[in-house]
């Protein structure tokens, strides 16, 4: 019998630099630490004393209630009419006893490895690959069943893969507790550590399991019991709600957070809820529809009429709030009603769905969720899309009123009211509302409120090129980090060429704001200037805009005015796809094209897929033309309302200021696009920084240290970047004669 909490010794000699993984004792397999332990010992400088409390879930938890204790050594007397069969038996138990006694609290902590995307995941995990680790530290990839379910989705039988698959692997016959109604997920067992090669990632696992008929989503999860390394998109670990459905722990493991740039906007959209008003109709429907099998569903009958009465309280609530939203202005087709939180509450009590019957609501809901998720049978009809609805109001009000409401002010709720104009009638009818959909926004302003979740870990690295200014890290994550490193960038002055432009071809200033590139002097500007460095510029050159709306507004008149036909003439020209399918796409065209002795041109926008975790090295993006600076709209209610949250707790909870706040989210996107140039040691490329604002120090002091460096003092008109001895067409020269003489 193995206890629930049990503790094991390992030796293991020491080499190198390597650690207890190099031992030649440690198999990655799928029964996790339960190989025989070496005999051999190199005394104390070789022991490493781990422990491992199984997951839920584990093959090693095993319900056993009883603590590990030290049996006592028991001496042998042997006695004449001993068998020797039986005396070598009584030298195994008591070698073993030995061991045994060995036991010291301590263990090997599992590392969770979160990435912003899957792409970013496979750069990583190939990274891991070439390690000395690999193939003795057990790993595996988390997805969601929109990578990794391998089975046929049909879209009018399903509402969602999510539905497909709670509707399939649970099985019908209780006597084959193994069984269920999806192949795949029946043989989800032929994945794994022994079967797989030692580092695979997402798109191995899913070929090994369309191969072997086999599921990859469950298969990951059971080997996430036994694996060292776990990766996945780090949504997994911030967001509550997927860290509590993967069954993922954090408590005394170690988390590497990284493009961790994105943290603080992680946790907020983690603890931003919306609720429309649409999806708690739909519930309701459902909820009554189950209720109305009343002899399948006594035992969840309870819990099912309770959710009936509370949704149909918030569906009156949102009825009673439309006066407030009704004669607030219209823009962009929706409206907008923004409470103090304290009146918002109050309307809750108002419909017995606030603070006073909210423990009596989250029991209930719990036990529903559970019961969704662990046996669907007797909640035939009910959607996902349902569950997650009462899901996510047990998550806002827990926001607002658990630890006696300390998290009130840390939130903003929002009604809005969005439009939807009905395309078909326009012609004969102007102004015509198709469809009004109502939906309420608890918009989080405090990151630290999901970020604390993760302080039980043992060890939290974050690591970013664009983390700067630390101080906004460590004052809006409510945490200090006592270790940091800021390197210099490893490749060499002489292979990297920044600098910034200020002015258009005809010598007018030059400034990229939101007003200023809707005129049409300044889009025919930075038409001459794309076609100059790409006219100059080997192979692939990336071009970052601020919005996919500006992206349009250029390409549009540059298709008017013929610089579009330039661009076509000289480069294989690209634009950003905004869905994963079409980006995917793309990006193969342009890294083949880019392999071209034309070359390519791929436009894309700050915040975007291309700007952040993809890899373009050597060849595939020489030159990057960053036009502008993506300042977050101040328009819209989350920003607004996040920039008063800062200059109100500025003081109190050492925030930046709003203002600086925003000069913060502006430039990490933009960083993260000129990072995209020069990816390792022997790489080479150019950044452009267009925008006259660049010579001012108040905007290039907020540019990566690396950046700063090398831009120094290289700013330019455009009449200098062409003819100066500085200009970026020497430096192309001389990098393809370097190029030359290296090859």
């Amino acid at each position: 019998m193995i206890p629930n909490l049990f503790y094991v010794n390992i030796y293991f000699k020491v080499i190198g630099n390597k650690t207890i993984y190099s031992s030649q004792n440690y198999k990655a397999s799928s029964s996790k630490r339960q190989e025989p332990l070496n005999d051999s010992s190199e005394g104390d400088s070789g022991l490493v004393t781990v422990h491992k409390k199984p997951r839920l879930g584990s093959s090693s938890n095993d319900g056993s209630s009883h603590l590990p204790s030290t049996p006592e050594k028991k001496i042998n007397v042997n006695e004449p009419n001993t068998p020797e069969d039986v005396r070598k038996l009584y030298a195994l138990v008591d070698n073993l006893r030995i061991r045994t006694s060995m036991i010291v609290a301590c263990r090997v902590p599992t590392i969770y490895y979160g990435a912003r995307t899957h792409k970013q995941i496979e750069q990583v995990v190939k990274e891991f690959a070439r390690t000395v680790y690999s193939g003795e530290a057990a790993m595996t990839v988390l997805s969601s069943r929109e990578y990794s379910c391998i089975r046929e989705f049909d879209r009018h039988q399903w509402p969602s893969k999510n539905d497909m698959c709670r509707g399939c692997v649970k099985t019908f016959e209780s006597n084959k507790k193994e069984s269920s109604n999806c192949l795949y997920h029946n043989n989800r067992k032929l994945l794994n550590h022994r079967s797989l090669p030692a580092v695979f990632d997402l798109e191995d696992l899913v070929k090994a399991g369309k191969e072997k008929q086999a599921c990859p989503y469950y298969a990951a999860r059971e080997m996430a019991t036994a694996a060292n390394i776990i990766f996945c998109p780090y949504n997994y670990l911030i967001e509550p709600s997927i860290r509590s459905s993967m069954q993922i722990d954090v408590s005394d493991n170690i988390v590497i957070i990284d493009e961790g740039h994105n943290i603080e906007d992680v946790c907020r959209d983690a603890a931003t809820i919306t609720i429309t008003r649409t999806n708690i109709t739909a519930a309701i429907t459902e909820l009554q529809k189950v209720s109305q099998y009343i002899y399948a569903n006594q035992d969840s009958m309870g819990y099912i009429e309770h959710l009936l009465k509370v949704l149909s309280n918030w569906d009156q609530w949102f009825v009673n709030q439309m006066p407030l939203i009704n004669n607030r202005p219209v823009n962009n087709d929706k409206a907008e009603y923004t409470w103090v939180v304290e009146h918002f509450i109050n309307t809750l009590e108002n419909h017995t769905i606030g603070l006073g019957h909210y423990s009596e609501f989250r029991d209930h809901a719990e036990m529903f969720c559970r019961r969704l998720r662990e046996d669907p049978r007797t909640l035939m009809g009910v959607s996902q899309a349902t569950g997650t609805l009462v899901e996510n109001i047990n998550t806002l009000l827990g926001y607002l009123f658990r630890d006696g409401g300390r998290h009130i002010d840390d939130f903003v709720p929002t009604l809005e009211r969005t439009d939807i104009p009905d395309i078909s009638r326009t012609h004969f009818r102007n102004n015509h509302i198709d469809k009004e959909v109502l939906c309420l926004r608890l918009i989080c302003m405090n990151p630290a409120v999901v970020f604390e979740a993760l302080k039980p870990a043992r060890s939290i690295i974050i690591a970013s090129g664009t983390l700067a200014p630390l101080i906004s890290m460590h004052s809006e994550l409510g945490t200090k980090f006592p270790l940091e490193a800021n390197p210099r960038h490893i490749i060499s002055s002489d292979r990297v060429w920044i600098g910034s432009l200020s002015t258009c071809p005809d010598g007018s200033p030059l400034q990229c704001t939101y007003s200023e590139l809707q005129q049409v002097h300044i889009q025919d500007a930075l038409g001459k200037i794309v076609v100059h460095v790409c006219s100059i510029t080997p192979s692939g050159v990336l071009c970052f805009l601020p919005s996919y709306y500006s992206m349009k507004k250029l390409i549009t008149r540059w298709q008017d005015t013929g610089i579009w036909n330039m661009l076509e003439s000289i480069k294989n020209v690209f634009q950003e796809g905004r869905n994963v399918r079409d980006h995917n796409e793309i990006m193969d065209d342009y890294y083949e094209c880019a392999a071209s002795s034309r070359g390519a041109l791929l436009f894309a926008v700050y915040r975007g897929k291309v700007s952040e975790g993809m890899d373009f090295k050597d060849h595939q993006a020489r030159a990057v033309i960053a036009i502008g600076i993506p300042y977050p709209n101040t328009f819209e209610t989350a920003v607004k309302e996040k920039m008063k949250y800062n200059d109100k707790y500025q003081k109190e909870r050492n925030l930046l200021k709003g203002s600086e706040w925003l000069q913060v989210q502006a430039f990490r996107p933009l960083n993260q696009a000129v990072g995209r140039c020069v990816r390792h040691r022997m790489d080479w490329g150019a950044v452009l920084l267009v925008d006259g604002r660049f010579q001012k120090p108040q905007y290039s002091d907020q540019l990566s240290k690396w950046v700063r460096e090398y831009l120094n003092k290289n700013h330019h008109t455009f009449e200098s970047l062409l003819n100066s001895a500085n200009s970026l067409e020497s430096f192309m020269q001389h990098m393809k004669i370097q190029e030359t003489e290296d090859t």
